[in-house]
């Protein structure tokens, strides 16, 4: 997840805009997600659900997930297009499991593309560039596997203030400043994590793609545990709050979990 050219603060301008139209449109996806009845969307959530679980981190998984995509949005009625970037990860997480899976495909998105772009940039600045294509293709597979992971935090923050995930309502400037405070924190810890394992001291370019694939495999799997816990919160009527406890990524994480559930509480 790259910050764009302007960072979380480039909502606003001619980037952000196109950002936030495009999210527009794609409010209209979730509108469908949530309404969505029938065989045939009933199939292609079907078929996306077995294209997430069998990615096994080769090219061609993450072409099946496009083409699971794809077929969702024909089901729904809906432009393809519209299931890109981090709505379509909400789309996806609220076909898959209602507003909790919304709020656990909105975390996801975040937190796999913080974690892979920390994982890039470690591998530039500390891996001998013979060793970097390896370690590269693997975070490129994995990245491509997590619906919203290569949108930018720009397009991102641009979606959720559209009002895509808030039945078109504009939400309060303040939430979306918590989330994009949150995020920060996550990135942060996030490159903390992957400087520390692409500098360790590898005998091959597949031993350290091995390494950095099994790092970000364990912090993704931290990140669903934590987030899942306060997305449902939804379901039980609890409010959402971040407990700590965690390490410093895992408290990140439950705090960027806590606001984005509240974001999508206030659709109600």
């Amino acid at each position: 997840m790259s910050d764009g050219s302007d960072g979380a603060g480039g909502v606003g301008n001619d980037g952000g805009s196109s950002g936030a139209n495009a999210a527009s449109a794609a409010s209209d996806a979730l509108g469908a997600a949530a309404d969505a009845v029938g065989t045939a969307v009933d199939a292609a959530v079907d078929t996306l659900g077995a294209a997430i679980s069998n990615a096994l981190g080769t090219a061609a998984d993450a072409l099946g997930l496009d083409a699971a995509l794809d077929g969702l949005a024909n089901a729904l009625g809906i432009d393809p297009k519209d299931l890109q970037g981090i709505v379509g990860a909400a789309v996806v997480g609220m076909l898959t499991g209602g507003l909790p899976g919304a709020v656990m495909g909105v975390v996801n998105g975040l937190v796999g593309g913080s974690l892979t772009e920390a994982a890039r940039g470690a591998v530039a600045d500390t891996l001998p560039a013979a060793m970097q294509p390896l370690p590269n293709l693997a975070i490129d597979q994995l990245a491509g596997r997590i619906p919203g992971a290569n949108v930018s935090v720009q397009d991102a923050l641009a979606g959720l203030a559209s009002g895509a995930l808030t039945n078109g309502r504009a939400p309060d400037i303040g939430d979306i400043g918590s989330i994009a405070r949150s995020l920060t924190d996550v990135q942060s810890a996030a490159r903390g994590l992957m400087d520390g394992v692409a500098g360790g001291h590898f005998a091959s370019a597949a031993d350290a793609a091995s390494a950095i694939d099994s790092a970000l495999g364990g912090r993704l799997d931290q990140a669903r545990d934590i987030a899942g816990g306060i997305a449902d919160t939804l379901s039980s009527g609890r409010g959402a709050y971040a407990s700590g406890g965690h390490d410093r990524f895992g408290d990140a994480v439950e705090q960027l979990a806590v606001d984005v559930t509240r974001l999508v509480a206030s659709r109600r």
